[in-house]
């Protein structure tokens, strides 16, 4: 499993989540987006629809159901609806359980402090693991690897 911490930099959490998503779905990858609230599943469904003005990427908010049919689920539940092979975990919640992924992708802001002291503890957690993380930051043209 890869395993992926991205920083925002203080550019916004929707935005980004959406263009990560946008990369994996070209690829052919399945996808979770893994949230803490509904106020934010309810963002990161917009943002999905909205962020680029020439597209928009097919998804589903896993309530609202055939979340099993879409390439691209968003929800604040552990089970993984459309057999996804990635995840991607906003604030702070834990990697859905039973399921073999390919890459998780945790994606936090450095500049909160609860937010930097999560992050380190889940870095932490996966490298006993025997994982080796890789640390990722947002830049003018997109996700560039730091560290």
């Amino acid at each position: 499993m890869q395993v992926n911490f991205r920083n925002l930099c203080g550019r916004p959490l929707e935005l980004w989540v959406a263009y990560l998503a946008a990369e994996y779905f070209a690829a052919g990858k399945q996808v979770l987006i893994r949230a803490a609230s509904e106020e934010r599943v309810r963002s990161l469904d917009q943002a999905l629809w909205t962020y680029d003005r020439a597209s928009f990427l097919p998804h589903a908010v896993d309530d609202a159901g055939a979340a099993d049919r879409q390439p691209i689920v968003i929800t604040m539940a552990a089970a993984n609806p459309n057999k996804a092979d990635i995840v991607i975990l906003v604030d702070d919640v834990a990697v859905p359980p039973d399921v073999e992924w390919d890459c998780v992708d945790y994606v936090f802001e450095r500049s909160d402090p609860a937010g930097r002291e999560a992050g380190r503890q889940q870095w932490r957690v996966w490298r006993e693991q025997g994982l080796e993380p890789v640390y990722w930051e947002t830049d003018a043209q997109g996700w560039r690897r730091a560290g």
